[in-house]
Parts: C-alpha cells; structure tokens; sequence
C-alpha cells in the first residue's frame, strides 16, 4: 500500500495512487478542484412590521423626508 507523498497516511484510491497523493492534500494544495458548493434553498425574507405613528404626531409630519438644513419645528 502506497502512502502520500505530503503526509503519512495510506492511499486506497486506485486514483490518488496513480497521483502519489490523497484528496484531502490536492485540495488543499490546489492540485484538485473544489467539490462544487450545493445551492441552499431559499429562505423567504420577511418585512418589518409597519410602525403606527406617534399619538402626538402632526398630520404630514412624516410624509416628507427631512434634510439636515430644514429647520424642524423644534428649531423655529
């Protein structure tokens, strides 16, 4: 039984003895190809619950976003 030329463990592969190494040292060495990644099912996303406005809010308070140079009621 033939053993890897990176490490000491034994080759069974008909394969990896033709090679002189294991699968676990070709890919980490970058002599054999990555196993291709399974896709994952897709996992719905779910939306935030809506906010109810604030009982003390003004009506149109929150319908226009507001930049750092308007002034707020607070600042009038």
């Amino acid at each position: 039984m033939t053993k890897c030329k990176f490490c000491p463990r034994p080759l069974n592969n008909p394969e990896s003895q033709r090679r002189g190494y294991g699968e676990v040292c070709g890919r980490r060495r970058g002599l054999i190809r990555p196993k291709p990644r399974r896709a994952r099912p897709a996992v719905p996303r779910l939306k935030p619950a809506t906010v109810p406005p604030a009982p003390d809010a003004l009506p149109g308070q929150t319908e226009l976003d507001l930049f750092h140079h308007q002034p707020t009621l607070d600042s009038i």
